[in-house]
This record gives structure tokens, C-alpha cells and sequence, in this order.
């Protein structure tokens, strides 16, 4: 593998992102490498509610919104994200259905990695393989934490209607 990244923005992102904080610079250097950069205009959709996942992406610049269909016609804005954002990690470790569609909310653009390269990478290399594994588990740890407490609220709420 190179000893250099091939694109210096995408090493930049990596480097700054929690789920990498534990690697060294030559493995940030090769995971660099298995990820490709997307340009999406406002309003496109990056994936569809239900596609099958297949890669994890990073917002490299702009906003996405993460959305659900609350009928045929409209969809519900369930949350934004920014610049440096993670969204669709579930898809590293599973190919199930996406549980929200992302559309771009601004111009944006995005870099990605797909399981296949991504797994590879951790078998590889066993020990930065099990720091990026444990930083996606708290992840997706303190994720399931908050919609427990959303869900929580809801269910407090509904005992008043």
C-alpha cells in the first residue's frame, strides 16, 4: 500500500473523525485509499428508506437530512447532518434494509467506503481492526442510548393524550 494518501482531503477527514482517533497515521494512510468521493446536488437522494446498505459515508462538505416517509407523498426530517458526520456504519456490519432515506440538503459531497473493502481492511489488520470496531460499537451504543430515551419520552407522553 502506498505510503502516502491518494487524496490528502479524505486523510484529513479520517484523521479528525472519532471512530479513527486510535490509528496511527500508515493506517489512516491505507484506509485513505478505500474510500471514493461522491458529489450530490440539494435535493438527490443519497439513498432510498429500505435500500440495502453497503457502505458507510461521511459528509466531507455541505448537509444531508436523514428522512423517513410519513405517507406516499411527503417525507419527515428527522434529523440534519454536517460536515464531518457519520451515517450508514450499520450497513459496515450488516446488508439490511437502511432504516431512513439520506437526501442531500445542501450541495454536497461525500466520501464512502463499502463493507467489502472495509472488512477487508480489518482483516488485515487485526489490531487498528479491533480500535475502529470499539469505537463503532459505542457509536452505535450511544445511538441506541438516545432513541431509547426518545422512545422513552414518547411513551411518557402518550400516557397524557
Amino acid at each position: 500500500m502506498d505510503s502516502q494518501p491518494k487524496n490528502e482531503m479524505i486523510f484529513s477527514i479520517l484523521k479528525e473523525l472519532e471512530i479513527f482517533s486510535d490509528l496511527d497515521e500508515s493506517a489512516l494512510i491505507a484506509l485513505s485509499h478505500l474510500f471514493e468521493e461522491k458529489e450530490y446536488l440539494q435535493n438527490s437522494i443519497i439513498f432510498e428508506e429500505g435500500s440495502i446498505g453497503t457502505s458507510m459515508m461521511i459528509i466531507a462538505q455541505g448537509k444531508v437530512r436523514v428522512s423517513q416517509k410519513a405517507n406516499q407523498e411527503t417525507e419527515e426530517a428527522l434529523k440534519i447532518l454536517h460536515t464531518g458526520e457519520v451515517f450508514g456504519e450499520m450497513a459496515l456490519l450488516e446488508d439490511l434494509p437502511r432504516s431512513a432515506a439520506i437526501i442531500a440538503h445542501t450541495n454536497v459531497i461525500i466520501i464512502s467506503v463499502d463493507r467489502f473493502n472495509f472488512l477487508k481492511f480489518l482483516e488485515q489488520d487485526c489490531r487498528n481492526g479491533l480500535k475502529i470496531m470499539i469505537k463503532l460499537a459505542k457509536t452505535l451504543s450511544s445511538r441506541l442510548r438516545e432513541a431509547d430515551v426518545k422512545l422513552k419520552t414518547f411513551v411518557n407522553l402518550t400516557q397524557w393524550i
